[in-house]
């Protein structure tokens, strides 16, 4: 589809045909990745070829405007007006890329977005630049000639890899401001459409296959180079699934437009096919099979069926009830999968059937530790980031990764079945640390951290205080910037020696997904001075190695498996390994060996192309979530366990090994107990991955469940898929069982039913009743009078305080409360701020402990929300504000005539002021 074609109407049916075919071939593909049934395979071909005849169609229409636009414009003199006037539409394109991609940390993937934006918007300024003179000038004879698609085919390439080296290596490299770097940019760039049009003149009487061979040579070549030196660093994330289907279809459209000729009708003929694939595109596009398939793995499937369910969204709450949207009630915002059930009220606000019921999570009991431990027992806990279980030579590996791993599984219980809950290190730590699933944390925001990642709640205990209420000395070294002491992000409470002056070894390149760098050799000599430093006593140490993370690097002492990204993962485990095993020889060689419980486990595990999946962070398949769970103690035989085992297991299994007290915020299960190899029943593994989208209102969410025997993923929102594989027979997990078996229908139950409990805060139902009172109904006043008004709709009452006088890291408990005058718009929420001698603090929460946010209050109740708070401040007097915020809105406040107390200039009403002494 280019300007050489000799029908413009024509463009249109031959992108159409080009668009089914390729989509065919495309949806095929993908649903034999996917290893789908005989209908599921047919149905996967026809979504992505309707769609593709769609997408096809109208790229051939906006190929053959340009066309006509071009052939217009020829009929006189090209003038310069013309040519300036494209080129200030590609200068616009130019400094719009720079502006949006300045801020990427992948600068190579910067400047390619710029260089397609900028070369996309020279070829069309190319084709209509002589158009757009002719509006402003009538001058001279025709022009002869006009851009060509042999031409193109021979100058653009040229120009792109021009462009893309010059921004890479100069640009991109200078110390500019953004907008300067955005003009250096965009004023060459001008002169686009003009090079093109004069360099394109070189095609004219070039055939068109020559011309895709020279381009073949002299571009696709070197471009394929270029993409096997840089993929590990900067191209395995692009979606090139879409980026292939699309230049494949107007690469075939280009053929398909030379076999047509001069078809006669066909805008009529391109309008039936296009009609046919919207078609099979409705009628396919809630077919859970091809959606699963196509938008895993086909090109377009996936972006597409996520803007037309944003477009049928039509109580725009991120949920339709179309193409698998699964909305029950399209009509009303709080009703759709992704939103929290509220328990007993009779409504079925996630659409799965049914009303939740109040469940209350407990922590099971410990188990009885077998005399033969010691009871002077070290606990060595190690984490290695980024270390997926199957690459372990104890879980069947064939190359020798992992010598000193295996050692210890060959003296302790190895887990067949152990995984992580979360595929990221930002939520699998923390369920490691508290032995509690990400969504039953109790988190806080972190505002003074360098990343939104969240901080544990203070509330929340960790395994660190456990143990040290336990009598046990802790340390924990940690590499990499999230652990930072600075950041406060909960690792460091209950922990005597914290370490994170090895994360400076590691820099960030790519954002958090990406480092440079190597800690593996020091974090072992920080272990053994440890080690050297506490032979007396007892003692916890939380040792985390981060070299197999990505970027995978060459070591010197390492063996050379290989050049591929899976050669270098390998190597970067087999030089953890070996650093790991000088600890272990140390523990030996120092007599502790003897007393001294080493745990190991991977935080997540990483893609390493399966699924069509790299990295890590995203998905819950068993290459990012599988992960090895060793544990050796003291006293207990060596021994193979196939229960399943998750993250969370590992904080209470510690702490039954220290003989320490049950702890009941862990909601994990002892190991202990198989360990020792007693024969016990074991609850399923359950994993959850949340992410931010920019095509869903509530982000996405995938949870899953897994047995000794399947693995079941439920990619909650927006998809709304199942997932189910056959761990037996299927250790790849690559045929989706879904639907053709009752075990995995069974576990969606079970799934559904604890995605009910863990999606509604702690100890909902107690809070409930605790704070509020129906219309109507008893309700205590407060001691601390004020009768103020938000706005129209929220009468502030008063408060209660416990006391106004604190010593430094001192508490006060103070209780507001509230009374809903009249309905509130959604998308208001309660502040609370903390200001007094030069101090602000943001003590923001959701109220009743998150049990009762304020888009659930209705008129008449009155609330009472309860707050603590801790003065770890210095000496002076400190203030409690209160307001309501929508985003940059605030409620006004508004108080009686006569009224002692004002709302201040920011809309914030001074509730309480607390005196903290020396």
């Amino acid at each position: 589809m280019a300007p050489g074609s000799r029908n413009p109407r024509t463009l249109v049916l031959a992108g159409a045909l080009a668009g089914l075919g390729v989509g065919a071939v495309d949806g095929l593909r993908a649903a034999l990745l996917g290893h789908g049934d005989v209908k599921g395979v047919l149905a996967t071909m026809l979504l992505a070829a309707g769609l593709d005849a769609i997408v096809g169609a109208l790229v051939g229409g906006v190929a053959g405007l340009l066309l006509w636009i071009g052939r217009w414009g020829r009929q006189e003199a090209a003038s310069v007006h013309g040519w300036v006037a494209a080129g200030c539409l590609v200068a616009a394109a130019a400094f719009a890329g720079v502006v949006a991609t300045a801020g990427r940390h992948n600068r190579f993937l910067a400047a390619g977005v710029v260089a397609s934006m900028a070369l996309g918007a020279g070829v069309i300024g190319a084709i209509v630049g002589p158009a757009l003179g002719r509006l402003v000038q009538r001058r001279g004879p025709p022009e002869p000639g006009g851009v060509t698609a042999a031409g193109l085919l021979l100058a653009a390439p040229a120009v792109a890899v021009v462009l893309e080296l010059i921004l890479f290596l100069v640009v991109w490299r200078t110390r500019l401001g953004r907008v300067p770097m955005a003009l250096v940019v965009a004023l060459p760039a001008a002169l686009l459409p003009w090079a093109l049009a004069r360099a394109s003149r070189v095609g004219v009487g070039v055939r068109l296959g020559v011309a895709l061979g020279l381009c073949g040579v002299f571009f696709l070549a070197p471009a394929l180079l270029v993409a096997r030196a840089r993929w590990a660093t900067d191209l395995q994330f692009v979606r090139w699934n879409d980026v292939l289907v699309l230049v494949a279809i107007p690469a075939v459209g280009l053929h398909v437009s030379r076999r047509l000729g001069s078809r006669r009708r066909p805008v009529v003929s391109a309008l039936a096919v296009a009609g046919a694939g919207l078609l099979l595109f409705i009628a396919l596009g809630a077919h859970e099979p091809a959606r699963k398939a196509g938008s895993a793995r086909a090109g377009l499937v996936g972006p597409t069926l996520a803007l037309v369910t944003t477009a049928f969204d039509r109580d725009h709450d991120g949920h339709a009830s179309l193409f698998g949207g699964g909305d029950c009630d399209d009509h009303d915002r709080d009703v759709n999968p992704g939103a929290q059930d509220w328990p007993d009220d009779g409504i079925d606000q996630n659409c799965d059937g049914k009303d939740t019921s109040v469940a209350v999570l407990k922590s099971p009991s410990l188990h009885p530790v077998p005399e033969a431990v010691p009871r002077d027992l070290n606990l060595l806990f190690v984490t290695v980031d980024t270390l997926r279980a199957d690459h372990l030579g104890s879980y069947g590996y064939g190359r020798p990764t992992s010598p000193e791993m295996d050692r210890l599984g060959a003296e302790g219980a190895v887990f067949e079945n152990g995984w992580a809950h979360a595929p990221s290190t930002r939520y699998s730590m923390p369920a490691l640390a508290t032995g509690r699933w990400p969504s039953a944390i109790a988190w806080e925001d972190c505002s003074g951290c360098d990343s939104w990642w969240p901080r544990i709640g203070t509330r929340q205990r960790t395994i660190g205080e456990a143990l040290k209420t336990a009598g046990y000395t802790t340390a924990a070294f940690y590499a990499f910037d999230y652990f930072m002491r600075s950041q406060g992000r909960g690792f460091e409470r209950g922990i005597d020696l914290y370490d994170d002056r090895r994360a400076a070894l590691h820099v960030n390149v790519n954002g958090p997904m990406e480092s440079v760098g190597s800690s593996a050799r020091e974090m072992a000599d920080d272990v053994i001075a440890f080690v050297d430093q506490h032979r007396q006593g007892k003692w916890f140490l939380w040792a985390h190695f981060y070299d197999p993370h990505l970027n995978y690097e060459p070591h010197p002492d390492a063996p050379k498996f290989g050049s591929s990204p899976t050669d270098m993962y390998d190597g970067e485990i087999w030089f953890t390994d070996q650093h790991f095993g000088r600890v272990l020889a140390h523990l030996k060689q120092a007599g502790l060996w003897d007393r001294t419980a080493v745990v190991l486990t991977g935080d997540h595990g990483e893609g390493l192309g399966e699924h069509g999946i790299s990295a890590h962070g995203y998905h819950l398949y068993a290459p990012q979530t599988k992960v090895p769970f060793i544990i050796r103690v003291p006293g207990l035989a060596p021994r193979r366990v196939t229960a399943p085992i998750g993250h969370v297991d590992l904080a209470p299994t510690l702490l039954n090994l220290a003989r320490g007290a049950p702890e009941p915020s862990f909601l994990g299960r002892s190991a202990l107990d198989l360990v020792a190899g007693a024969a016990t029943s074991t609850e399923p593994v359950f994993q959850e991955v949340t992410y931010e989208s920019a095509t869903a209102m509530d982000g996405t969410k995938r949870r899953g469940l897994v047995t000794d025997t399947h693995h079941l993923i439920w990619n909650w929102t927006p998809d709304n898929t199942t997932e189910c594989y056959d761990l037996r027979a299927d250790k790849e997990e690559k045929r989706d069982l879904w639907g053709r078996g009752d075990d995995c229908v069974g576990l969606k139950t079970r799934l559904r039913d604890l995605v009910g409990v863990l999606n509604l805060p702690p100890h909902v139902a107690e809070r409930l009743a605790e704070g509020v009172s129906a219309p109507g109904a008893p309700s205590p006043m407060p001691t601390h009078k004020l009768d103020a008004r938000f706005g129209q709709a929220v009468r502030f009452l008063g408060y209660d305080l416990t006391a106004d006088n604190v010593q430094t890291g001192g508490q006060t408990e103070i209780t507001y409360h509230f009374e809903l005058m009249e309905s509130l718009a959604p998308g208001w929420k309660p502040f609370f701020h903390l200001q007094g001698a030069g101090v602000f603090r943001n003590i923001d929460h959701v109220p009743l402990e998150g049990a009762y946010p304020v888009e659930r209050w209705r008129p008449g109740q009155r609330i009472r929300d309860r707050q603590r708070i801790t003065f770890d401040l210095a000496p002076g007097e400190y203030t409690v504000f209160l307001g309501f915020y929508k985003g940059q809105e605030r409620l006004p406040v508004r108080l009686p005539m006569g009224s002692s107390t004002a709302g201040d200039a920011d809309s914030r009403l001074p509730v309480a002021t607390i005196v903290v002494n020396p």
